[in-house]
C-alpha cells in the first residue's frame, strides 16, 4: 500500500484526431508526472481496446464510432523508469450499446477529449513484471 495525497491537478483538452493514449503519455512526461490518476469525458471518431486474455497478451477489438465516452479513468506510475498510463475506457455507440476494455494506441478523439490529472508527488508508484500474468504490475 502507497499513501499521500494530491499535489496538483492538471486539465488539458485533447483535440479532434489525436490518439489519446499518446496523448495521455505526452501529457504525463512533459509534466514530470510520475504518479498520479485521472478521469475523461468526451468522444472518439473510433476506438481500439483490450481485453486481458492471460500471459501478458491483450485480445484488441476495433470499433468504428462516432462513440461517446462513458467513463476513462486510470493511473499514472514508472514503468522502466519513465511514466507509463495504464487506463481503461467505456464507450456507446450511436444506439445505446456499451463498449470497453483496456485503453489502446488507436482510439482517436472525435469532438473533444476533456482530462482531469490528479499528480501525487508525495508517493512513489512503479511498475514491475509479475511472472504469474507477465504483465507489468503495481509494485506496492
Amino acid at each position: 500500500m502507497k499513501e499521500g495525497e494530491p499535489s496538483g491537478i492538471i486539465v488539458e483538452r485533447f483535440r479532434t484526431g489525436d490518439d489519446i493514449l499518446e496523448r495521455l503519455n505526452a501529457l504525463v512526461r512533459g509534466n514530470n508526472v510520475s504518479a498520479g490518476s485521472f478521469s475523461a469525458i468526451g468522444a472518439v471518431e473510433k476506438a481500439t481496446v483490450g481485453i486481458f486474455v492471460g500471459e501478458g497478451q491483450y485480445s484488441e477489438i476495433e470499433i468504428e464510432g462516432p462513440l461517446e465516452i462513458l467513463s476513462c479513468v486510470g493511473n499514472v506510475s514508472l514503468k522502466d523508469g519513465l511514466p507509463f498510463v495504464h487506463s481503461h475506457i467505456t464507450l456507446a455507440n450511436t444506439k445505446g450499446r456499451a463498449y470497453g476494455g483496456h485503453l489502446m494506441q488507436g482510439c482517436i478523439v472525435g469532438a473533444t477529449f476533456e482530462v482531469s490529472l490528479l499528480r501525487y508527488d508525495d508517493i512513489e508508484l512503479g511498475r514491475k513484471l509479475d511472472p504469474q500474468t507477465k504483465l507489468y504490475l503495481l509494485d506496492t
